[in-house]
């Protein structure tokens, strides 16, 4: 009988022994999964922030798209508006021009007949009686 207390004895120290075993795996083991949890929340926190930064970014770049957009249609705007300013610009110089031409004209014109009207004058007055010639003065 003694053996068999001995043997009990020496079975409750292996079960105490593997009793002591499981409790300090069990103890890695939930120091394991609490560490495992934080990482989890830090990479749920990491990617949430990622996702509000990607959402951040998609909502600048939407508006970024419409005030482009928006500046492209002002810039198509101003460049008919200007395009229809310069074909009246163009078209006024053309109209110009041809005023000028004809003023030029219209000046060759009185310039000569200005000309011709003092040639008239001065060979009337040459032929008056007692007309001074011009070497006498």
């Amino acid at each position: 009988m003694l053996q068999d207390l001995d043997q009990v004895a020496a079975r409750v120290g292996q079960v105490v022994q593997l009793s002591r075993s499981l409790m300090a795996e069990r103890q890695s083991i939930a120091t394991r999964l609490e560490l495992a949890e934080k990482a989890r929340d830090s990479y749920r926190d990491q990617f949430q922030a990622r996702e509000d930064e990607f959402k951040s970014i998609m909502q600048r770049l939407d508006n970024h798209e419409q005030e482009v957009g928006e500046i492209r249609a002002k810039a198509e705007h101003e460049n008919v508006r200007l395009k229809s300013e310069l074909e009246s610009a163009q078209q006024e110089i053309a109209r110009l021009q041809i005023d000028l031409a004809k003023a030029q004209s219209e000046l060759a014109a009185f310039r000569e007949g200005a000309m011709k009207a003092r040639d008239r004058v001065e060979h009337v007055l040459a032929n008056l009686p007692g007309a001074v010639t011009e070497g006498a003065k």
